[in-house]
């Protein structure tokens, strides 16, 4: 009798072995499917999604203000919540405000932009043509005229108008999201691997956060002091381009070093790009490990550049400066659903009948 028992229980254990790979294999496939639609939905409603992702940014981006006044003035929470809610909102009401008359008053500026551009050009023709380089086919007047420039502003214009009032939408979503997560950063009702991702993503944008505010206070400075034309919008721009892994910094320098180039002179502009150049170096071998490190995220040059490509193929440029929280929370995710799966899987597939003892040992 027990031989006989033993034999069906190799049997049972033959035949989960053997259905196994089709069960694994099923739900692979199920998972990509389901990435497919997810991924389909998600560049659908990309517009919608980006103003609502960028204010879950804008709210783990200040949660670190709100630890700070509960720490430094010994303020309860709710208090330092009401504070950090009101000083963020006022300042970033009045950020937009400064930011859209600067923006604004480019209009009035293109015409000497594009003289200085004309300027430029002939001395570099002229430069050129020193050392025997023909570049008179090249015309400044036919690469860019005023008519162009101009038009062109008047292209970007409108858009403005709708930057603007989303970044007072993604404001209000922030302050909202910023009352919701403070209050459920404590509690016990949360589930664990939801207070798990809530802790990573707002580990890491606070890091980086702090050192973004840090480093563009640095950039304003410098290109105040250097004569550059609307410091703080290159100031406020590197401060989201921060959060793209490794070309951020690149597409925050570009502007403000052009911009020298053409108002200061070559002398300038290369004082421009080396100081932004060595703010930038001080940040991402001081600051920026001081930071990652005091809050243990940990995040590979690979995982970077695979979420910098996928985040922005779904929501465009946006998802760029997005790519690396989503990325962070979707880790804490994969590894509890797999492990979820698995033992859901091996639970279908074993016998009934079994000793009570071996369960437990198993568990």
């Amino acid at each position: 009798m027990p031989t006989a028992k033993l034999h069906s229980s190799l049997i049972d254990e033959a035949d989960v072995v053997g259905r196994r790979p089709k069960v694994v294999s099923m739900r692979f496939l199920l998972g990509v499917a389901c990435l497919v639609v997810i991924s389909a939905g998600i560049k659908a409603a990309s517009d919608i999604l980006t103003l609502i992702l960028l204010g879950f940014l804008l709210a783990y981006s200040a949660l670190p203000f709100v630890k700070w006044i509960m720490q430094t003035f010994r303020l309860p929470k709710t208090v330092a919540l009401a504070i950090a809610v009101g000083l963020l909102s006022m300042l970033a009401v009045v950020l937009l405000v400064v930011l859209f008359e600067n923006v604004t008053s480019v209009k009035e500026r293109i015409p000497i932009y594009e003289e200085h551009a004309r300027n430029l050009y002939q001395q570099v023709a002229a430069f050129l043509n020193t050392h025997s380089i023909d570049i008179t086919s090249l015309s400044a007047t036919r690469e860019s005229t005023s008519n162009q420039i101009l038009k062109l502003a008047n292209l970007i214009l409108p858009e403005i108008s709708s930057l603007f009032s989303n970044g007072l939408v993604v404001v209000l979503l922030g302050a909202f999201i910023l009352l919701i997560i403070a209050e459920r950063t404590e509690s016990t009702n949360v589930r664990s691997i939801l207070t798990q991702v809530q802790n990573d993503v707002a580990r890491y944008v606070g890091a980086l956060a702090t050192t973004g505010v840090l480093t563009a206070l640095a950039n304003f400075v410098l290109l105040l002091a250097l004569g550059v034309d609307f410091p703080l919008v290159w100031a406020v721009l590197y401060f989201f381009l921060n959060f793209i892994p490794s070309i951020g910094f690149l597409l925050a320098l570009v502007p403000p070093g052009f911009l020298a180039l053409l108002m200061l002179g070559w002398k300038k502009a290369l004082l421009v790009v080396g100081g932004l150049v060595l703010i930038q170096l001080v940040a991402n071998s001081a600051i920026k490990p001081m930071f990652l490190r005091r809050e243990r995220v940990e995040v590979s040059s690979v995982e970077k550049m695979l979420s910098l490509l996928w985040w922005g193929f779904l929501l465009g440029p946006i998802g760029g400066i997005l790519a690396i929280p989503l990325t962070l929370a979707i880790k804490r995710f994969i590894p509890d659903f797999s492990i979820e799966g698995s033992s859901a899987v091996a639970r279908s597939a074993r016998p009934v009948t079994r000793p009570q003892a071996a369960v437990g040992s198993e568990i």
